[in-house]
């Protein structure tokens, strides 16, 4: 392998993992220490980032230029787990390798960490529960490891013992900052510590860490958010960080008129995507597509340069029109859910990744671009299962079952389809193979509707 190839890998695990220890990752972690310089100055330079080593691992310190609302540990559900999770750590600090500890002595410390600050009590269970999860996670962060007993077993009963040993490298957790945080006045300053100094004239260099900051922790940076430093530098260098992500990640970045964002154009690529294998990633592609096809009909013009606003009413009928489509292909949560849980689930999802905004105030949706930029539809084969079924239910509805559907008629109702799908369209055979496959013994709606003459006259009975 050669050295470049070698240097990505380690610049991507680096990215994408919150550290590498040799004894999970070996081979990053040699590939790592061996071009350590390299890697190192390639984040210094882009991003502004400190390379940290430490007891058989490496910790990339990925500070974002701005919080976010995806951010922090998704195991942790409130406030009070992340304030026992500190306490933890605290209680690490003066531990050396062979201090055996149980968990009810872990427990105690905790419960006396906070005194009067905040009123901890394993009598609420709520308490419990977070005290479980933090410890679940520290475990999970190899911080501590488990000897004997079960945390499972304790969150159930809390006079379960757990013998725990420490890992040592819980030091490491935190970010190392250059004064006691209690010194620093806002998150701003917490944030641009050992990168940005407040006085100081913004050079070139930053303003490409804070767009590479920006895009590598943001599903899509829009132009709007920059400040005019960065537009200016985005708009005169753009095409060098075109040519440079890619040369050291598997990413590539794509400049709109209105918006930036990166890439994956590798199928094993690690990290959070979009589209994923998720049902509701996929329901959020048909949306795309169907919202795309709603706007051109509302409109003469294609989908608008920057935002397109609709009332909250019309986005949940949007996305009950789509169930009543598409539903029927969809995995049971969601074909069985109500459209309007359908539609909330949906919201979240664009909301997450920016691809839209849920004005509360207004009682609208804002829809961005990039929700259009990628779409996706069911197979030819089901979109025309469910086309050839419409079509059987509105001809049952004017005429008697009990007839015969000559094959000019179901060669009209394909030509229909070609005419309305001329991107996708189906020949005689292939469309008789759907209905024989899928239609026929598969299909709750056909057989409630079948007739054998159907049948028979789709297959060129006379």
């Amino acid at each position: 392998m050669e050295d470049k190839e070698q240097i990505r890998i380690g610049i991507t695990a680096l990215m994408e993992n919150f550290w590498i220890q040799k004894k999970h990752k070996p081979n990053e972690y040699m590939l790592i220490k061996k071009h350590k310089n390299q890697i190192q100055k390639y984040y210094f330079d882009n991003f502004g980032y400190q390379l940290f080593s430490g007891i058989d691992l490496f910790k990339l310190e990925k500070v974002p230029y701005q919080a976010e609302s995806w951010m922090g540990v998704q195991d942790f559900k409130e406030p009070i787990d992340y304030s026992i999770f500190i306490a933890i750590l605290a209680y690490l600090e003066d531990k050396a390798k062979d201090d055996l500890f149980l968990v009810s002595t872990l427990a105690e410390y905790v419960k006396n960490f906070f005194d009067k600050d905040l009123k901890v009590k394993w009598e609420i269970y709520k308490h419990r529960l977070s005290f479980y999860r933090a410890v679940k996670y520290a475990q999970s962060m190899d911080l501590i490891e488990s000897l004997e007993g079960e945390i499972e077993k304790y969150k159930t009963n809390e006079k379960e013992e757990i013998l725990y040993r420490p890992t040592m490298i819980s030091k490491y957790y935190m970010r190392f900052f250059s004064k006691p945080i209690q010194h620093f006045l806002n998150i701003d300053e917490i944030i641009y510590d050992r990168w940005k100094v407040p006085g100081l004239e913004i050079t070139p260099r930053m303003n490409l860490q804070s767009l590479n900051r920006r895009l590598f922790f943001s599903p899509v940076v829009y132009k709007n958010e920059l400040t005019n430093e960065e537009k200016k530098y985005l708009n005169h260098q753009s095409f060098r960080m075109v040519d440079n992500i890619p040369e050291f990640t598997h990413l590539e970045m794509e400049v709109y008129r209105n918006e930036i964002f990166l890439i994956s154009k590798e199928r094993n690529a690690t990290g959070e995507q979009h589209p994923n294998q998720k049902t509701i990633s996929d329901i959020v592609l048909q949306f795309s597509v169907f919202i795309k096809e709603k706007l051109k009909v509302l409109s003469d013009n294609e989908f608008p340069e920057f935002e397109y606003i609709i009332g909250r009413r019309e986005f949940d009928k949007w996305v009950e029109e789509l169930q009543e489509e598409f539903g029927p292909g969809w995995s049971k949560e969601f074909r069985e859910s109500y459209s309007e849980n359908v539609a909330e689930k949906v919201l979240e999802y664009l909301e997450d990744w920016k691809f839209a905004f849920n004005d509360v105030q207004t009682h609208s949706v804002v829809l961005y671009p990039p929700l259009v930029r990628v779409g996706g539809k069911f197979p030819r084969e089901y979109i025309f299962e469910r086309y050839f079924i419409k079509k059987i239910k509105d001809m049952s509805s004017v005429a008697d079952l009990d007839y015969s559907l000559p094959t000019p008629i179901f060669e009209e109702i394909i030509k229909e389809y070609n005419t309305s799908e001329s991107n996708s369209p189906i020949r005689l055979k292939n469309a008789q193979d759907v209905i024989d496959k899928y239609v026929v013994n598969k299909n709750e709606e056909f057989i409630k509707l079948n007739d054998a003459k159907i049948i028979r006259a789709i297959k060129g009975a006379k």
